[in-house]
């Protein structure tokens, strides 16, 4: 089950709460664009709550979640990988900063990690990589992000892409027609968080950019 949804006259985001109050029934998956239908509305011991319906594939869905490390890469270019190389040692830092910025929190240990499972699977070397993807792509290697021992995150999650991705270059190599995000997923409350991929290695969240600004300097 999921908790939010779009409201398919507007494309504006809400829960399902208000989708009952406002005695809408059918809302859009954030990920995979399907219909979702609101349920449990007269329920007492179940929260209303979106469906996606029998034999939904959408990686929101606990079950269809995939291994994204696993995902081949749809060509390999070798000379451009040692060039990403070169790029990520240079911005290393950074590239850590901009993971963590994503997921509330990351521990140089499991930075660590997801750079080693990078390195074995090849990718730098899947053709047309960019530096603005990296921590964006590093983070959906993670298993899960936990809640306890954070002081940041209220619930555990994972990452996700969208569904229609066959192959893990797919998102750099048609932004057309993959969407430019990943989104947060709860395994137990279903969609937290859409955050759009930015366009240059940027570290610094959202939220601090628009609480800066109110800053009186």
């Amino acid at each position: 089950m999921t908790f939010i949804a779009i409201d398919p006259p507007t494309g504006k985001t809400h829960d399902a709460d208000w989708f009952h109050l406002n005695r809408k029934k059918i809302g859009l998956c954030p990920v995979c664009d399907s219909e979702m239908e609101l349920r449990a509305e007269s329920s007492i011991t179940t929260a209303v709550h979106f469906w996606h319906g029998m034999g939904a594939t959408c990686p929101s869905i606990k079950k269809n979640r995939k291994k994204y490390e696993d995902l081949p890469p749809s060509a390999i270019d070798k000379q451009a990988g040692e060039m990403l190389r070169a790029e990520v040692r240079e911005h290393i830092y950074t590239i850590y900063q901009a993971c963590s910025s994503i997921v509330d929190g990351l521990k140089y240990a499991e930075f660590r990690d997801l750079i080693i499972k990078a390195g074995e699977k090849g990718v730098w070397d899947y053709k047309g990589f960019e530096l603005n993807y990296v921590p964006y792509v590093l983070v959906t290697f993670h298993d899960i992000f936990y809640a306890k021992g954070s002081k940041l995150r209220d619930e555990k999650y994972y990452i996700v892409l969208e569904p229609s991705i066959r192959c893990l270059d797919d998102l750099w190599n048609k932004p057309q027609t993959i969407k430019q995000a990943v989104w947060k997923v709860s395994p137990e409350k279903g969609v937290i968080e859409a955050l759009p991929i930015k366009p240059e290695l940027d570290p610094v969240p959202g939220w601090f950019k628009d609480a800066s600004r109110k800053l009186p300097i």
